[in-house]
């Protein structure tokens, strides 16, 4: 049972943010914070997949000795975070501003994960 476990855990480490956003956000935010978490994670797997279709399994220069993975997860842990907090700090916003924030976090969470996983 543990091995099933750590197997989990070192793939779907990011998976530990869908039931703390459902915790911590309004109602009427859960749906669109689960679904950025989703996206989130997918992106990350292709990201991944893209860097090491070239040949590349430590990124493009070497400079830093960290799987693709776990460069992915911090990044794109740090940016979850960032949106919950958001998230919590604004329990009233109307449907198209949240998902205008929504939007805007992911995109800067792909290009900051793109260049540490490059570097």
């Amino acid at each position: 049972m543990s091995a099933l476990f750590y197997t989990f855990l070192n793939h779907y480490a990011d998976a530990a943010w869908i039931p703390l956003a459902a915790l911590v956000v309004n109602r009427g935010q859960r749906l669109k914070v689960i679904g950025f978490i989703l996206l989130c994670m997918l992106v990350m797997r292709l990201q991944i997949e893209i860097v090491q279709s070239t040949g590349f399994a430590k990124g493009f220069t070497g400079w830093i000795d960290m799987s693709l993975y776990h460069r992915g997860l911090i990044t794109y842990g740090f940016f979850i975070g960032l949106f919950l907090i958001l998230s919590i700090f604004s329990p009233m916003t109307r449907g198209p501003v949240y998902l205008a924030a929504c939007l805007s976090i992911f995109f800067m969470a792909f290009v900051t994960s793109f260049v540490v996983m490059i570097i």
